[in-house]
């Protein structure tokens, strides 16, 4: 029997990645944050840039690394339209882009060689066998 886990909100799903990210010595902005209604400070986001951006090290090059956009999103989030255009503008322009939870972006991570999945307990590593985020 499988259980149901919780869901958790996607601003605390946002701050669990962007601790991961510096954790493993990534050099992270976040962008995407919710504001009280009319409270704008002179600006506002662009609709569609993602929650985070990050520059991860390249573990077996010092001194090198690779620029990420996540846009994060609590379990069963959905992408809205323009969110969707700039992902693929990302693929088209070869541009990592990750869509999804902490456990989405612990698995781009491993896949990625950036952490290994026994860095993580068992219930957060990725699933053998499951689509490539």
């Amino acid at each position: 029997m499988a259980v149901k886990l919780p869901r958790v909100p996607e601003k605390v799903e946002q701050q669990h990645i962007v601790q991961l990210l510096r954790t493993i010595g990534g050099r992270v902005w976040v962008l995407g944050t919710k504001r009280r209604r009319n409270d704008f400070h002179g600006t506002m986001q662009t609709p569609g840039v993602p929650d985070v951006l990050a520059f991860l090290p390249v573990r077996a090059e010092p001194g090198r690394f690779v620029f990420v956009w996540i846009e994060c999103k609590a379990r069963g989030g959905r992408l809205r339209p323009e969110q969707a255009q700039f992902q693929a503008l990302c693929d088209a322009a070869a541009v990592a882009h990750v869509v999804g939870d902490l456990d989405t972006v612990i698995a781009w991570l491993v896949l990625h060689g950036h952490v290994q999945a026994d860095q993580f307990p068992h219930y957060r590593q990725p699933q053998t066998g499951a689509a490539t985020p």
